[in-house]
């Protein structure tokens, strides 16, 4: 468990590739490989965003009847493409 919060660690804080922080680590090349696959693995399971808030998704907000536009359209203007929002 220690081993793999120093390759997070080395591999987070200075930017050294998973493989070569574990190789730095492990006693063994079956432990650096075990290192390695288990730190890449949590690299590609965490958010490239962590904990900043993100919008929300326009996809959660769609109305069936606007046909797909970003902004429902609530009325025309006189002249033909002249949309209100």
């Amino acid at each position: 468990m220690e081993k793999q919060r120093e390759v997070q660690f080395m591999s987070s804080e200075f930017g050294i590739p998973p493989y070569r922080a574990a190789a730095l680590v492990a006693s063994s090349e079956a432990e650096a490989a075990a290192l390695a696959t288990y730190e890449l693995a949590r690299q590609r399971n965490e958010s490239a965003y962590g904990d900043v808030p993100l919008p929300e998704s326009p996809e959660d907000h769609a109305v069936p009847e606007n046909g797909g536009l970003q902004k429902t359209v609530i009325g025309r203007g006189e002249r033909f493409g002249q949309c209100r929002t």
